[in-house]
């Protein structure tokens, strides 16, 4: 999904925002501990900070919602997203499809 809606691979907020969605799936309540929690298992697996992890979503991101697929973008965050912002923010992005993955795959 990730690729569908135009999050570049090479990128590092690809695999930030993969191991987050991964995270989420198997344990939805970090996301009430996103910066102290879910920032930080991800900072420890890649070596880095939980700034870096958070800046690196945040970009790619706002890459996608600039470069991306906009017509599955519209369709998965049309409702979720803040008008001003004109994007979601990163947990909404994750927590989002993380929650159409467990939906899909009969995760509860």
């Amino acid at each position: 999904m990730l690729h569908e809606i135009g999050i570049p691979a090479h990128i590092k907020g690809y695999n930030y925002i993969r191991e987050a969605i991964i995270i989420c799936v198997n344990n939805p309540e970090i996301l009430n501990y996103i910066t102290k929690g879910l920032y930080l298992d991800i900072a420890e697996k890649y070596k880095t900070t939980e700034t870096k992890v958070e800046k690196g979503i945040r970009h790619a991101i706002e890459r996608v919602c600039l470069q991306g697929n906009q017509e599955l973008i519209n369709e998965l965050f049309a409702y979720t997203i803040s008008a001003s912002k004109g994007r979601p923010t990163n947990s909404e992005f994750i927590a989002l499809i993380a929650d159409k993955f467990r939906l899909e795959n009969n995760i509860c």
